[in-house]
């Protein structure tokens, strides 16, 4: 990440006072349709901001119908999804699963992105789906050292009937998959114990934002599974469905924003959404 264009925009991620970064993501709608709480994405961003997301992470349609709203100062960076993939998709149901490439860097250069993701799966139906997923990356990788463009890598396992597989020692793979395809930063899911999420940091090349998954059953397990990455080396997180479904989304990003860029204490943080 030297190019000065690639440490400026990540500035706009991972925010330097603190080296960490707190992301939401509302790019489902183009794996699985508009989810409760992104329907009207438009309101869903309105509703986030006064939660202070150091980003938020979108497709590059909804992004350009948005723009206005992240104009000015104090306002979340962009983060623009680059790929697609229906394995997640229940009606019309995927057959194989196809994963494709649907917009550019350059793309996202035009909007004034500060950072472009893509998934990285392993577990495809045949070696062919895998190897074309590796090559797409490759080249956007490429595109984005260019033109100095942060590059986030998705690396997620995946096995015919289950949505992500969160084995460890698939995980170690994607994960390192990550590292040598380049990424300059790796959205991963959390593993199950603190020493094994130890482990991803220690064999990453990257800075790990904790991805957030399924919705958790309550705002503990949540606080506290951020708690424990961050205590164990993440740099941030990138959090969906936990965030705009909640009952009261400024207010759960504001608690974790008193984990990730605080340092408080889990007790505290629930305090914010009287918890």
């Amino acid at each position: 990440m030297s190019h000065p264009g690639s440490q400026h925009r990540t500035s706009r991620i991972l925010n330097p006072e603190t080296g960490n970064g707190i992301v939401v993501a509302i790019d489902h709608g183009l794996f699985i349709g508009p989810l409760s709480g992104v329907e009207n994405a438009s309101k869903t961003i309105k509703v986030l901001l006064p939660g202070h997301p150091d980003a938020i992470q979108m497709t590059l349609g909804i992004a350009r119908a948005n723009l206005t709203q992240f104009a000015g100062k104090n306002k979340p960076g962009v983060i623009v999804r680059l790929d697609a993939t229906n394995i997640w998709r229940k009606r019309p149901a995927p057959k194989e699963g196809y994963y494709t490439y649907v917009a550019s860097v350059k793309d996202a250069i035009q909007l004034g992105a500060d950072a472009v993701v893509t998934f990285l799966f392993a577990g495809y139906d045949t070696d062919a789906q895998e190897a074309d997923n590796l090559q797409t990356l490759a080249r956007i990788g490429a595109e984005a050292r260019e033109y100095g463009m942060p590059f986030i890598v998705e690396p997620l396992a995946i096995q015919k009937g289950s949505n992500v597989v969160r084995e460890f020692d698939s995980m170690k793979l994607i994960v390192r998959m990550a590292s040598e395809i380049g990424a300059d930063l790796i959205k991963a899911d959390y593993p199950e114990t603190k020493k094994q999420f130890e482990k991803l940091v220690e064999i990453a090349s990257a800075p790990i934002l904790v991805r957030g998954g399924p919705k958790m059953d309550s705002d503990r397990d949540m606080v506290q599974m951020v708690k424990d990455a961050m205590d164990c080396g993440a740099k941030g997180i990138v959090f969906g469905r936990n965030v705009w479904q909640h009952k009261q989304p400024a207010k759960i990003l504001k608690a974790l924003t008193a984990i990730v860029h605080e340092g408080q204490s889990v007790s505290k943080a629930l305090t914010i959404v009287g918890t």
